[in-house]
């Protein structure tokens, strides 16, 4: 046993040991380097580690929300109130996209282990994953229910009854995070108004959200008792009216204007006398023709409907954000035509948003016609859909759609959400907001693709008839190769 010691001492001195000794320390080495450039690439910002691969970019910030938030000027902090192992992956990579920008703090906290913390920012019961978002003494709290929706509400419906669980397709995180932001950093919040009392189109609640989205509050004003219009009015809104505005409305609203007033306007068909109403249009420099905007050409017309025009999309800051993607439309249901009524010297200016083709006609008498087609004597075009017109000597500006429907969602939905886009862009433009743009939601499932006529001829042709005699020739020749062998 005395030679035990020495026998271990010369264990540990023989090649194979110093070769095992050697892997170990090499393995110890290679691991303790992992550990290391591993807690090196976390400590790095996500957007040197990641890439959104996902055909929305869902993980990925607008280029409007990166603006607003380098823009900032003050400390934001965002609380994602969510219980531990609970977290949802979407919330968590675009809040760490957030959490890059100098001025905002993203924070986690539990609320199981934390129960209080939200009672300062809402009397609600926390749901998982929701946030609150904190700027000085202002707050707004966003519940989760509010970031996830979805865009079919059968196949909802469907995961409800048989799955019972939602089946929530659409994201709406960046678009509440990033209007929260911008509603708590601002120091006042413009007031939308919209004029009642003469038919008006009524505001969806998806719009109306969409508008407090953008940091606007909108109240209805009704001039029949009104002294005037309010002084902390952003932004008029006149939609639709189906009757004329009287002689005392229209000199409350000329005075308006002379302060420098800013106009929404949409416009719809009617048959009554609506003189009142053109003559605050041509204030403006912009004549209604009325009647129904027809399209001759099948690649300005949807579906084969040629009353649902695909209008050209013409420059302004109003339309900046759609002209930058190539891809998108917009589709304007039932729309009157407009034309541009400035002369070579005119006190406002005005600008083309939407333009018809050189084909298009109006329908001036609709009722009982039997058909749309063109006719003798109906007038040609172009004609302008939307107009931007401003005043040189007041500033006062007006934003003027010829289509009353084409905000709605079924009309909008058709073309991925950009009707309703140029609608909050033209509130932007006119209360002076233009950094506030609108933030598309992110799905998970496909949008609709917008075709033209011509262009869903094309298609139809190509796969009823081109494909298949393709396959059919490539079928015969190989038949006719092997009869060769």
């Amino acid at each position: 046993m005395k030679n035990l010691p020495q026998k271990l001492k010369g264990a540990f001195q023989t090649r194979s040991w110093r070769a095992g000794a050697y892997s170990v320390f090499a393995a110890l080495l290679v691991i303790a380097m992992a550990v290391v450039a591993n807690l090196a690439v976390n400590a790095l910002p996500a957007s040197l580690t990641q890439r959104d691969w996902t055909a929305n970019k869902l993980y990925s910030l607008s280029q409007g929300t990166e603006q607003i938030l380098a823009g900032l000027d003050r400390d934001v902090d965002v609380y994602w109130l969510v219980e531990a192992g609970h977290e949802n992956n979407t919330m968590e990579q675009v809040l760490g996209k957030y959490g890059e920008f100098d001025r905002v703090t993203v924070t986690q906290v539990d609320p199981v282990r934390y129960p209080s913390f939200a009672a300062d920012y809402t009397d609600q019961t926390v749901e998982n994953n929701s946030l609150a978002v904190v700027c000085g003494d202002r707050s707004i709290y966003i519940p989760y229910s509010d970031v996830w929706t979805y865009s079919d509400y059968e196949t909802y419906a469907y995961y409800m009854e048989y799955y019972q669980q939602p089946y929530l397709d659409v994201f709406l995180g960046e678009e509440k995070l990033t209007a929260a932001i911008l509603s708590v950093t601002s120091d006042s919040q413009p007031v939308m108004y919209t004029l009642t009392g003469h038919g008006e189109a009524g505001v969806s609640e998806d719009v109306l959200s969409a508008v407090a989205l953008e940091n606007i509050r909108t109240q209805e004003l009704n001039l029949l008792t009104a002294e005037a219009v309010p002084e902390d009015c952003a932004v008029l809104a006149i939609l639709a009216p189906e009757r004329d505005l009287n002689s005392r409305e229209l000199a409350l609203l000329e005075d308006y204007a002379g302060r420098g007033g800013q106009f929404l306007v949409t416009t719809a068909y009617s048959t009554e006398d609506m003189t009142n109403f053109k003559t605050l249009l041509a204030d403006f420099g912009v004549e209604l023709v009325g009647g129904y905007v027809m399209e001759s050409d099948s690649r300005y017309y949807s579906y084969g409907y040629i009353d649902l025009v695909i209008p050209t999309i013409e420059r302004h800051e109003i339309t900046a954000p759609l002209t930058e993607q190539d891809s998108l439309s917009v589709v304007m249901p039932d729309s009157q035509a407009l034309l541009d009524a400035t002369g070579e010297v005119s006190p406002v200016t005005v600008t083309a948003l939407l333009t018809t083709s050189d084909t298009s006609y109006v329908k001036q008498d609709v009722e009982g016609v039997d058909s749309y087609e063109k006719a003798e004597g109906d007038q040609m075009g172009p004609f302008l859909l939307g107009a931007a017109s401003e005043s040189k000597d007041t500033g006062a500006r007006m934003a003027v759609f010829s289509s009353s429907r084409f905000m709605e969602a079924d009309f909008s939905d058709l073309v991925a959400g950009a009707n309703e886009d140029l609608f909050l862009n033209a509130v932007g433009w006119l209360s002076r907001q233009e950094q506030s743009i609108s933030i598309h939601p992110k799905t998970l499932t496909g949008e609709y693709m917008s075709f033209t006529d011509s262009t869903a001829g094309v298609l139809k042709v190509a796969l009823a008839v081109v494909v298949p005699v393709l396959f059919l020739a490539a079928g015969v020749g190989i038949f006719i190769k092997r009869r060769r062998r």
